[in-house]
């Protein structure tokens, strides 16, 4: 311990009674600040030494005794006096390491009353000398063998049932007392003593932690006082400065509120003007619409997605795009006047807070400890978790103002784009308009020109199916003309297999014979292949003349449903002038 004396050397005299002085004059204060004593220094080795292995029974020779006195003995003596010395050193540092912290200490801090921090408690100063310890806390030799414990124990009485294993390795090994009849051992000597040195430092550790509470309860109040009263004025200066910079606010709040109302009733005016533009827009769609109704009657494969079918589609889709945009940009003029509504009543809101937090606040720079409305006041302290930050009150404060600035300025440019939009939508739905109907009058054109195409062509395939239904029956007449070949080479080759015996030989006659059939037969099934050619050409131009009879007769109906119809619907589109909504403004 470094506030102690280190203990003088008194051999004869190892477990005297000592005497225990509460309050010595010479003893050091404990600091508020010095750290924790440092724990004594254990005083078992970090590695338990290796004894020589010792036989359970005497040994009968003397070289054996010298032999155990020279190799462990004296290793254990030479072990002991340099751990020894090396203890002393490390106490001395740990000694003039506590002198230093505690002139430090001084220095820094004094306390106010020397006679009320002079209370240290003091017990012999030579209690825990580690160079001589008393008898009840562990001794120098505590960590290694000695002569007697090595050498194997007798029975302890005659009740003894065995013999004791027991030594200093025990806590390593596991081998404890024999237990006997009337008693049991349980712990050894150095462990009794290490278990009092344990008790010891545990004592001095609680007497030094209330050393330290003692000098810190009687110095505290003072400077907390101070705190205290800095505190409250420091709280009196930021509430002053805190109305100052409401009432600053407040005013700028009135300002956007007579602002925000002019542009609600401005825009009230202009809402009205877009719903009466919107009713023209009816004309066009119900003619696109008709348009593309008429020509879904159109037959079969005339149902084709042409260009004229796309300009309507894009010019339907146009008209309902415009349409979508008055809508919502009359959906914006009703929504605008939502948000100034609201921005204005936001602005009210804010501007009513202000105006209340300011007065909470002036009255709260009044207060002070003689005031006669002070109280305590339960819960007071407690912040509520959604309680916001200066800074988030700086940035809202801030952004209700931007927020109801942008919606003014998106409220006047919102007004500014009406008349564009309508003279925009007016040109794009009169420029749609001409496109449609110049897709219409190509399509017309190349209607009738595959109408005439058609119709040629339907000339051409029933001149084709006359000449090939003649060429057929020709064919079939010229292959009649073969049968009268074949009968002659058969009635030949019939008769010569009559010729008997070695007169029927395949001489080169029956090989011509032979030869005239394949050349007959061959000639029969290149005319037969001929005419079933004939035939399926036949077929394709009959398949050929109902194709270009039934496509004529769809596109002639294609044709009446363009022209006729579809033209005279567009003849009654309205102008330019009329989509603008002039007429209605």
């Amino acid at each position: 311990m470094n506030c102690l004396e280190k203990k003088q050397q008194d051999p004869g005299a190892e477990c005297k009674g000592r005497t225990i002085e509460l309050n010595p004059g010479s003893a050091c204060p404990a600091p508020l600040l010095c750290p924790l004593p440092t724990d004594p220094p254990s005083h078992r080795l970090k590695k338990p030494p290796q004894p020589a292995r010792v036989a359970l029974t005497p040994h009968p020779d003397e070289a054996t005794q010298q032999h155990l006195v020279q190799n462990i003995i004296n290793a254990a003596q030479d072990h002991q006096k340099l751990q020894a010395d090396l203890q002393g050193g490390v106490d001395q540092q740990q000694k003039q390491l506590g002198e230093i912290r505690k002139d430090q200490y001084k220095q820094s801090q004094g306390p106010h009353r020397m006679e009320e921090v002079q209370f240290a408690r003091t017990m012999d100063p030579n209690a825990d000398n580690l160079q001589n310890p008393p008898c009840y806390l562990p001794q120098p030799g505590d960590e290694l063998p000695n002569k007697d414990q090595l050498m194997p124990m007798g029975p302890i009485g005659p009740w003894a049932s065995g013999k004791v294993d027991w030594s200093p390795m025990a806590g390593i090994t596991g081998t404890r007392p024999v237990v006997d009849r009337y008693s049991i051992t349980r712990f050894s000597p150095n462990e009794w003593r290490t278990r009092n040195n344990e008790t010891v430092q545990l004592v001095n550790g609680a007497l030094s932690r209330a050393d330290k509470n003692r000098f810190s309860s009687a110095t505290e109040f003072l400077r907390l006082s101070a705190v205290v009263e800095k505190s409250q004025t420091e709280t009196t200066d930021k509430l002053r400065t805190r109305s100052q910079l409401i009432g600053k606010w407040k005013n700028t709040l009135e300002n956007a509120i007579k602002a925000m109302a002019d542009e609600i009733a401005t825009m009230e005016v202009e809402r009205i003007k877009l719903r009466q533009s919107m009713t023209i827009l009816g004309v066009p769609e119900s003619i696109a619409k008709e348009c593309i109704e008429k020509r879904a009657t159109r037959p079969e494969t005339e149902l084709v997605r042409d260009q004229v079918e796309e300009e309507l589609v894009n010019e339907l889709a146009l008209i309902a795009e415009i349409r979508r945009l008055l809508m919502k940009t009359l959906e914006d003029f009703q929504s605008q006047q939502v948000e100034n509504r609201t921005a204005r009543q936001r602005l009210e809101y804010d501007w009513s807070d202000k105006k209340q937090a300011y007065e909470i606040d002036t009255l709260n720079t009044g207060l002070n400890n003689s005031s006669r409305t002070i109280m305590f006041r339960p819960g007071a302290v407690r912040q509520p978790p959604e309680q916001a930050s200066e800074k988030y009150w700086e940035h809202f404060s801030m952004e209700t103002l931007e927020d109801c600035e942008k919606c003014r300025q998106k409220s006047v440019a919102l007004r500014n784009t009406l008349n564009s939009i309508l003279m925009n939508a007016a040109r794009d739905i009169r420029t749609q308009a001409d496109v449609v109907e110049k897709a219409l009058t190509a399509r017309i054109n190349c209607t009738q020109e595959a109408v005439q195409r058609f119709e040629n062509d339907l000339r051409e395939v029933l001149q084709n199916l006359a000449d090939v239904e003649n060429r057929i029956v020709q064919m079939q007449k010229r292959i009649e003309t073969f049968d009268a070949s074949m009968k002659v080479a058969q009635t030949r080759m019939d008769n010569r297999s009559y010729r008997p015996n070695v007169e029927s030989c395949r001489d080169l006659a029956q090989q011509e014979l032979i030869d005239g059939v394949h050349t007959i037969q061959s000639s029969v099934s290149a005319m037969l292949h001929e005419l079933q050619e004939a035939e399926r050409v036949k077929s394709d131009l009959v398949n050929s003349r109902s194709n270009l009879e039934r496509e004529i007769m769809l596109k002639r109906r294609s044709l009446f449903i363009d022209r006729e119809r579809c033209m005279l619907l567009r003849s009654h589109y309205p102008s330019a002038n009329a989509l603008s909504g002039a007429n209605h403004m």
